[in-house]
């Protein structure tokens, strides 16, 4: 990882090493998966900025954070909005980006729909209007994504462009402080036409993950962007993005404001353009390893043992190949399960949470699994 240390003009300061990012009463541009062993803290009006989406990066539109420690008070904030997929912006691709881009309007005359994520997006307004984007992901599974683009409005070329979608932010850790401060992944209002107007981008994903989650008098926002207004259709809204929240032992939501809301449609002297649809807001307990045995289908059991970092794992029809992954996806360790009943030792895996994979004639499971 890269070694910074800038200091502003203003007392500004950004730090980074392979322990820790510390950024106070400064602003930095990042993206992507990074790992941090001791903490990160950022305050006093600190600012991370999500990359911009770009096809040429996968990287780009998405910021996922994992550290012991985040702290993020003093009027701070991360922000992704207008971040993530693009909306349409050119006649030869006049629908939105992403997998609930908005539909582009007829080439005789219609305005650009919503994109889409948590929620719908709108149709445009006038006589061919862009569908809006479908809903894409779950709202309550452990994954997060970027919003989709807006498409564009069209009479015979793009007229008004769509609206870009919000960017992913991911938060892991094992104490995680918001305090006073703001986290927005909103859409992009689409943009207004002469004629035909293009459609709102759709808000983005926020997830914060840690075993004690402490958010206090603090802003969190996914919220679709309106769409355009035209002198003959309307921008169809953006649809709401997905917040989720996760914690194992404690939650603090002391004056939390959250919202996912869909954009409001545009305005034009035809048709009737539809705002987008709500997104998601859902915020969950995460099970402990003793809880697990319940959860799984009856061919398959995994329960806690006496010895700390030791599982007990039941199986019904052996031989099953148990894979584990850590909380950025990547594959730490197999077990090939011989026996109906197996002893598993973990000693050798960090503390923190892993999804469990196994296939079950074709079924694949996919469990939490939170070792203490």
């Amino acid at each position: 990882m890269i070694y910074l240390t800038i200091f502003s003009l203003f007392f500004g300061y950004i730090y980074e090493d392979n322990d820790s990012l510390i950024v106070q009463n400064d602003s930095l541009v990042i993206c992507g998966d990074h790992q941090y062993n001791i903490k990160v803290h950022i305050s006093n009006a600190g600012k991370l900025k999500v990359t911009r989406w770009s096809a040429a990066a996968d990287s780009f539109g998405k910021l996922n954070i994992n550290a012991p420690i985040i702290t993020i008070e003093d009027s701070s904030s991360i922000v992704g909005s207008e971040f993530g997929y693009f909306g349409a912006y050119m006649n030869t691709h006049p629908w939105g980006y992403g997998p609930g881009g908005g539909g582009a309007g007829g080439v005789s005359g219609g305005a650009g729909g919503g994109g889409a994520y948590g929620g719908d997006g709108g149709a445009g307004g006038d006589t061919y209007p862009g569908a809006g984007g479908s809903a894409y992901g779950d709202a309550q599974d452990t994954l997060i994504d970027i919003g989709s683009g807006g498409g564009a409005g069209r009479l015979s070329a793009v007229n008004g462009a769509g609206g870009d979608g919000g960017a992913q932010i991911s938060l892991k850790a094992q104490y995680l402080l918001v305090d006073s401060s703001y986290i927005l992944t909103n859409g992009q209002r689409g943009y207004d036409g002469s004629v035909e107007a293009g459609g709102g981008g759709a808000g983005g994903g926020v997830m914060l993950w840690a075993d004690s989650v402490v958010i206090r008098h603090t802003e969190i926002t996914a919220d679709g962007g309106n769409g355009g207004d035209g002198s003959y259709g309307g921008g169809g809204g953006g649809g709401g993005g997905r917040i989720k929240i996760f914690y194992t032992s404690n939650l603090d939501t002391t004056y939390i404001a959250t919202s996912a809301q869909g954009g409001v449609a545009g305005t034009g002297i035809y048709g009737s353009p539809e705002p987008g649809s709500p997104g998601t807001i859902h915020i969950a307990q995460i099970i402990g390893i003793k809880e697990i045995a319940s959860a799984l289908e009856p061919k398959f059991s995994l329960q806690s043992h006496i010895v700390r970092y030791q599982a007990i794992v039941h199986v019904t029809e052996p031989p099953v190949i148990l894979h584990f992954y850590d909380a950025t996806g990547c594959l730490v360790r197999s077990f090939r399960l011989e026996k109906t009943t197996e002893y598993l030792r973990l000693s050798d895996l960090a503390q923190g949470v892993y999804f469990l994979k196994t296939g079950l004639k074709n079924n694949m499971v996919e469990k939490i699994i939170l070792l203490k």
